[in-house]
């Protein structure tokens, strides 16, 4: 096998190994991705027993978070938001109705420990407080809130559903933010979309209704249906959510995810890293096999 043929294959070899492991190639040019997350499937529900509102137009997966992905060009931030599934009943400009995403961000120490607003429910780490906060929803409501500042600086951020129909960009100008740092941390919470709701959350009743989702356990139940979590135990959603051990009033506390590049593990992944393993077994193969023999002494 020549120089050029092996170095062809390396590259393509390369390329799967980035696919399957969901990073970017480098036609994507001047882009920069920050951080990727995946959440797990089949988690929309809260802190473990919400259920959707009883109208029709809740399909199942709308509120269910897939996987978080925020890049950079030289211009703007991207956070792309996929879900199961989105859909759009009353015709919002943005593509979609029914998804609230509140992305809180810890970039520098100190911070905010409760949200811009009464709402989710919720409120965070002591030692993760929050800088700035990424409000998605339709109708033009979607903000970049700088909270550095007293009074905070907001300023309007443009929204739209890719092609795949399942994910949700939200592109915030670098003239109004900083660079995104791959030391940030985050809390990415997603919540039903009310225009007349608590910092418009989908309220959590104790029994779900026509507009309202279920699964309430005590007045203090958060109104958060999705959260992207960090892994198991105390960093899971179950007990992040938790309320059972709270008095009365008290909210939740989360925990932030962080480290960058963080995928977590799926079948996917194992099939495709396998795959690339039996492609780079085959080249190496196929070159130690075109070795000339060796000359005797």
């Amino acid at each position: 096998m020549s120089p050029g043929i092996l170095g062809k294959c390396i590259v393509l070899a390369l390329a799967a190994i980035m696919l399957s492991a969901g990073l970017p190639c480098a036609a994507q040019g001047a882009s920069h991705v920050v951080f990727s997350m995946e959440d797990h499937a089949g988690d929309d529900f809260g802190q473990g027993q919400v259920s959707y509102p009883e109208h029709q137009v809740f399909e199942p997966g709308l509120f269910d978070l897939r996987r978080v992905h925020i890049w950079h060009d030289d211009e703007n931030t991207y956070y792309d938001i996929s879900f199961a599934k989105i859909t759009n009943p009353w015709n919002a400009p943005e593509g979609f109705f029914h998804q609230l995403i509140d992305i809180y961000i810890d970039a520098e120490p100190g911070g905010h420990t409760v949200p811009a607003a009464p709402g989710a429910g919720v409120q965070f780490s002591s030692e993760a407080g929050w800088e700035y906060r990424l409000r998605i929803q339709p109708w033009g409501g979607s903000r970049w809130l700088d909270a550095r500042w007293d009074p905070a600086k907001v300023y309007p951020v443009a929204v739209s559903v890719l092609p795949d129909d399942k994910t949700i960009r939200a592109q915030v100008p670098l003239t109004v933010a900083e660079h995104p740092s791959r030391v940030w941390q985050y809390y990415v919470l997603v919540g039903g979309f009310d225009t007349f709701g608590p910092d418009q959350y989908r309220v959590v009743e104790e029994s779900a209704s026509k507009w309202s989702f279920g699964g309430a356990t005590t007045s203090n139940s958060p109104n958060v249906i999705d959260l992207l979590d960090g892994g198991l135990g105390r960093k899971s959603q179950k007990s992040q959510l938790n309320v059972e051990n709270l008095a009365e009033g008290e909210c939740p506390v989360l925990l932030p995810v962080s480290h960058g590049l963080s995928l977590p593990f799926t079948w996917w992944h194992l099939l495709a890293s396998f795959a690339v393993l039996v492609l780079l077994s085959g080249i190496f193969y196929a070159v130690f096999r075109q070795q000339p023999p060796g000359h005797g002494g």
